[in-house]
């Protein structure tokens, strides 16, 4: 009989393209996944996963019955919900889902005063970028633009960027003394950007195209770049407010305004009667904008 942590490890190896990955999403063993995946696969007569020695995928008929565990998934929790609601509970795993960008001391301060005013509550943090479903987490923080989807999303804090290089680069290379000479300099941006930096003068926006030299979608990546001298680059403030204390990086251009970006915590839209969730997503629309300023 397949059973719901069936299901689950069947999601996590899906979304990870890993048995380990997976293992480590459950915190279980990966021969504990292996064998719930080859069970299930018996048991249904059909292959599920195109295992190779560089990756694991959903086959054709394994991709469509991954969609439909992810919903089955997702009301399995919202019942789980139901029945807490009628009982006043504010209790039981809360499944959190941090881009791996984010400051860990920072929303680690944070997870530890709810745990706190929560005791009942086990927090369960994955820093992860991708995209999860909606079956795999409960909360999850976003910082930019969020794709239309059935999440539902709430605003906790509007994070500033600025512009910061390492005191070697600016000694070798000088320090842009307006926002056009950025064109002559290094930069090291992030996957998904435009090949341009937006910044506000006057009152008016305008873009100033950038010389690439690193492109990456770790932040903490182009920061240690920034760090070692390799280039500019464009980052929040609260990320880079230790290195900059310590004078490892410098502002550059302190007086443009770079766009900011919001911080979102986003949910499961048939999870919005959860207690839990609401009283998390309370919480960290109270803490977020002093942390993340």
């Amino acid at each position: 009989m397949i059973e719901i942590a069936d299901l689950r490890a069947l999601v996590a190896v899906v979304e990870t393209a890993s048995f380990t990955d997976a293992a480590r999403r459950l915190q279980t063993a990966k021969s504990v996944v292996s064998r719930r995946i080859s069970d299930m696969e018996r048991e249904l007569g059909a292959p599920l996963l195109d295992r190779s020695a560089r990756s694991v995928r959903a086959t054709d008929v394994g991709a469509v019955y991954y969609a439909k565990c992810v919903r089955l998934l997702e009301s399995f929790n919202a019942a789980n919900d139901f029945v807490a609601s009628t009982q006043g509970q504010i209790r039981g795993r809360l499944r959190l889902a941090v881009p791996r960008t984010f400051d860990e001391r920072r929303i680690g301060e944070v997870l530890s005063r709810f745990a706190v005013d929560y005791p009942d509550v086990l927090l369960h943090v994955e820093y992860e970028q991708p995209t999860v479903s909606e079956a795999h987490f409960d909360v999850a923080l976003r910082l930019g633009d969020l794709e239309d989807s059935s999440l539902v999303a709430r605003q906790i804090a509007q994070v500033g960027y600025a512009l910061y290089a390492s005191p070697d680069y600016l000694q070798r290379h000088g320090a842009p003394a307006q926002p056009r000479e950025l064109e002559a300099h290094a930069a090291l941006v992030e996957s998904g950007d435009a090949r341009a930096w937006r910044y506000c003068e006057g009152g008016k926006w305008h873009a100033c195209r950038v010389r690439e030299r690193l492109r990456s979608d770790s932040l903490q990546h182009l920061l240690a770049a920034a760090e070692s001298g390799l280039g500019i680059v464009a980052a929040p403030r609260f990320l880079v407010a230790e290195a900059v204390a310590a004078q490892r990086l410098l502002p550059v251009l302190e007086g443009v305004a770079l766009p900011m970006l919001a911080l979102s915590v986003v949910y499961p839209g048939n999870r919005r009667n959860s207690q839990k969730i609401q009283r998390f997503v309370a919480f960290l629309m109270e803490q977020a904008p002093h942390l993340y300023a």
